[in-house]
């Protein structure tokens, strides 16, 4: 009987649905809570990426343009740095330990700017690494990458960089000069009021002008391809700045070469090993081979055979009735050499276009503030780049034939007399070695 009893009983409470809802209820919450918990880390951590994705955005942008601009690798990471931490911050409540803070050594470190710069562009891309930490769950935490690339391409092409940034007519083209730049851009880094100045009865045609200052020329006397000169535009770097000078070496002997052609030569030697010199001879031409000269002073016919010629602290000058030809030729000025080309002066010289300097005919050391003087005339020609970063005032009168010349000029000021006539097509004279005023920034990725 008992035994019945509890068989009812038990059979009762199997049967009994009280409960049970309450409980699988309870059992199933637990994945909805988890599954929420793991939407909102989720969420959390897209919100954080993209927090640091529009910070990365600012500081690829900003490091990009300063760089273009002439900063250093170094002054333009930290235009990064100080765009990306002012547009972000860690999460205080979410803040790992081994990123403690921005200014804690590994944070700093989690952020990285590399630049690179070709013909055509300079490119920064910046990356940042940050460990989210869930809020609900304790799990490994969430690595959040973000990468921006900013990329400011090359504009218009320049014949002319002026990299002085205050001096008063950076670039001069007064007096009664003509001169033709077209299909080629001035650059002018001076912030002055007359940074670009064009006066007098001058002429100047060209691609466009662009001037960090404000520019100084009557409408009558610009011609200009586009719409309108550019005041206030962004300093442009130097665009060689990193590139390596040849050694000296011991000087070449004149000795022999003839007082009638070099300075420094004398009697009728084999002037270096180029053949019997004469003291006096009408149509006779002295040939010249490369190395290092003390002054390079050439006074009569002289052919210079290729490669590059350095001049070493002494002066690189060609007199008023010099005839010099030379093909694949470089002149190098070093340790404060000179050079004064006179108008009298008859040359054809074109560079060399292989090797480092391929394209550049004549180059001045960084630190050479001397100033430079080259005057041709309409038999001559000089092809290439004339690169002088620190001459203080590069004076140059050009062919004003109306092929023009394949003749690019860097200094820290320049002024251009007489007539002129530069080419704009010129990849295969100048080895497709070219500077660019700088377009517009763009975010790559």
């Amino acid at each position: 009987m008992r035994a019945g009893k509890f068989r009812l009983h038990l059979k009762g409470l199997a049967g009994n649905r009280d409960g049970n809802f309450a409980v699988l209820g309870a059992i199933a919450f637990v994945p909805i809570i988890g599954a929420a918990a793991i939407a909102i880390d989720l969420v959390g951590a897209y919100l954080e990426a993209e927090k640091i994705q529009n910070a990365l955005d600012a500081a690829a942008i900003s490091s990009v343009r300063a760089y273009g601009e002439g900063a250093t690798e170094e002054a333009a990471q930290e235009e990064a740095k100080k765009f990306f931490w002012s547009n972000y911050s860690l999460p205080e409540e979410n803040v790992v330990e081994a990123l403690a803070a921005p200014t804690d050594t590994d944070t700093e470190n989690a952020l990285a700017v590399t630049f690179t710069r070709d013909a055509n562009e300079d490119t920064a891309a910046a990356e940042f690494v940050f460990e989210y930490t869930p809020i609900f769950l304790e799990r490994t935490p969430l690595q959040i990458r973000r990468q921006a690339i900013a990329a400011r391409a090359a504009g218009a092409e320049a014949c002319i960089l002026a990299l002085h940034h205050t001096a008063d007519r950076a670039f001069d083209v007064s007096g009664s000069s003509v001169v033709d730049l077209t299909g080629c851009s001035v650059i002018s880094n001076s912030n002055d009021g007359q940074s670009i100045y064009i006066g007098g009865t001058g002429k100047l045609t060209a691609e466009c002008l662009y001037a960090a200052g404000a520019i100084y020329g009557s409408p009558q006397d610009v011609t200009l391809a586009c719409e309108s000169a550019v005041e206030g535009s962004p300093r442009v770097a130097d665009p060689f700045a990193s590139k390596a000078f040849p050694k000296t070496s011991t000087w070449v002997d004149l000795s022999g070469c003839g007082q009638n052609y070099v300075t420094g030569g004398g009697g009728n030697g084999d002037c270096n090993g180029t053949g019997k010199t004469p003291k006096n001879a009408t149509g006779y031409v002295v040939t010249l081979k490369p190395g290092t000269y003390g002054t390079l002073e050439l006074k009569g016919a002289i052919k210079l055979e290729p490669g590059n010629y350095i001049i070493d602290g002494g002066r690189l000058e060609l007199g008023s009735q010099t005839v010099v030809t030379g093909e694949g030729v470089t002149f190098f000025l070093m340790n404060d050499a000179q050079v004064k080309i006179n108008g009298g002066a008859t040359f054809n010289i074109s560079p060399s276009l292989e090797g480092d300097w391929a394209g550049f005919s004549i180059v001045a050391e960084h630190g050479n503030e001397a100033a430079a003087i080259i005057n041709g005339n309409s038999q001559s020609s000089l092809t290439g780049i004339i690169y002088l970063p620190d001459v203080s005032e590069l004076q140059y009168s050009g062919n004003g034939s109306t092929s023009g010349e394949c003749i690019r000029l860097i200094a820290q000021e320049i002024t251009l007399i007489g007539n002129s006539t530069f080419k704009m097509d010129c990849s295969a004279e100048l080895a497709n070695t070219q500077f660019n005023y700088p377009g517009t920034i763009r975010l790559v990725r």
